[in-house]
C-alpha cells in the first residue's frame, strides 16, 4: 500500500514538472515575438531630406513589425531633449536620433543608455551610440565643391565670386562646408569666397543671397549644406536677373525638385545624392540588428554620388 501510494506521489510530481516546463517554453516564444519599439528624432522634418528619410524608415518598421514614432527636432536643441526624455520614459527598445547638437544631447545618450535603452545615431555622431549610420561629411562636401569647381574651370577661366550657405550649429554640417570650399578651390583656386552665411532653410538661402547680392552684386555662384537653402539662393539669383552661363549653383541631399532643377539645363549645376529613402531603411536595420546582436563599431555609411545634367534621369527615374 505504501509503494503505490509513493508511486503516485511521484507521478504527480513529474506531472507538474512538465506542466512547469511547458509554461516556460510558452512565455519565452511570447518574448521572442514581442513587437520592438523605436523612436526617432529627426533633425528637421521642414527639410525634405528627412521626409523621404522617415519614409523610408516607416516602410522597413513596417516590414519588421517595429512600431516606430517619429519626433521632430524641428532644427533645434530644445524639441529633441524634449523627446529624448520622453522616449526614455516610456522605455522604448531603441532610440535613433539625428543631432541638431551633439554636445548638448551626449548627457541625454548616456541616460538612455543606463535605462537599457540602445541609441543609434544617424547623420550626426554622439558620444558613444551603438552605432552610427552617416558618413563622412568632409568627403561629401568636397564632392561638391568638386562640381562648382569644375564647372568655374570649364565655364568661368576658373574665376568666381562664391557663397557657400552654411549650417555653423551642427559640428558634421561644419565639415561638410569645410569639403565644399576646399573641394571648389582643389579646382578653380583662382575663386573668391565671398561670404559663409548661415543659412540651412529655403527662406534662409532666400534672404542670406539677397542681402549679399547687395554687396557683391558681381556674385555668380552658390553652394549650400541642402538643397533646401540652395533652392532659396536659386529664387534671389533668378529675381536678379542671374540666370547665364556665368552662374552655378551646387546644392546637397538630391531631392526632387533640385533633380528637376538640374534637368532644366540652367544655374542649378548639381547636387549630391546620399539616397535619404534607402538610407532611412537601412537605418532600421541596423537598430534591429543591434537589439539582435550587440553594439557595432564601425560607421555605417550612406552611399553618396555626384549628379549633374549628366546623369540627372538615372535619380529622377529612381
Amino acid at each position: 500500500m505504501k509503494k503505490k501510494i509513493l508511486l503516485m506521489i511521484i507521478c504527480v510530481v513529474l506531472l507538474s514538472l512538465i506542466a512547469c516546463s511547458q509554461d516556460t517554453n510558452e512565455d519565452s516564444s511570447v518574448d521572442t515575438d514581442e513587437e520592438l519599439r523605436m523612436g526617432y528624432i529627426t533633425m528637421d522634418l521642414g527639410n525634405p531630406y528627412f521626409v523621404r528619410l522617415t519614409d523610408g524608415m516607416k516602410e522597413k518598421a513596417e516590414e519588421l513589425n517595429i512600431d516606430l514614432s517619429i519626433h521632430d527636432g524641428k532644427n533645434e536643441v530644445e524639441p529633441q531633449i524634449k523627446a529624448m526624455e520622453d522616449l526614455i520614459t516610456q522605455q522604448v527598445d531603441a532610440i535613433i536620433l539625428s543631432a541638431n547638437n551633439s554636445q548638448a544631447l551626449n548627457s541625454k545618450v548616456k541616460e538612455a543608455k543606463d535605462a537599457g535603452i540602445k541609441v543609434i545615431a544617424a547623420n550626426a555622431p554622439v558620444e558613444n551610440p551603438d552605432a552610427f549610420i552617416g558618413s563622412i561629411e568632409y568627403d561629401n562636401g568636397f564632392q561638391a565643391g568638386e562640381i562648382a569647381g569644375e564647372y568655374i574651370r570649364d565655364n568661368l577661366d576658373g574665376k568666381a565670386k562664391v557663397a557657400i550657405l552654411q549650417l555653423s550649429t551642427i559640428p558634421a554640417a561644419l565639415e561638410r562646408t569645410k569639403g565644399q570650399k576646399e573641394g571648389l578651390l582643389s579646382l578653380a583656386p583662382d575663386a573668391e569666397i565671398v561670404a559663409e552665411p548661415d543659412a540651412s532653410t529655403r527662406e534662409l538661402g532666400l534672404n542670406a543671397i539677397e542681402t549679399l547680392l547687395q554687396s557683391h552684386p558681381d556674385l555668380n555662384v552658390v553652394l549650400g549644406v541642402n538643397d533646401d537653402s540652395v533652392l532659396g539662393a536659386y529664387q534671389a539669383m533668378k529675381a536678379a536677373g542671374k540666370e547665364g552661363e556665368d552662374v552655378a549653383l551646387v546644392g546637397f541631399d538630391a531631392i526632387e525638385e533640385a533633380l528637376l532643377k538640374i534637368k532644366e539645363g540652367g544655374i542649378y549645376r548639381g547636387t549630391i545624392d546620399i539616397a535619404p529613402f534607402e538610407s532611412g531603411k537601412v537605418i532600421i536595420e541596423t537598430a534591429k540588428k543591434v537589439l539582435e546582436e550587440g553594439p557595432i563599431e564601425e560607421i555605417i555609411e550612406f552611399p553618396v554620388t555626384k549628379v549633374t545634367e549628366e546623369n540627372v534621369d538615372e535619380f529622377l527615374d529612381k
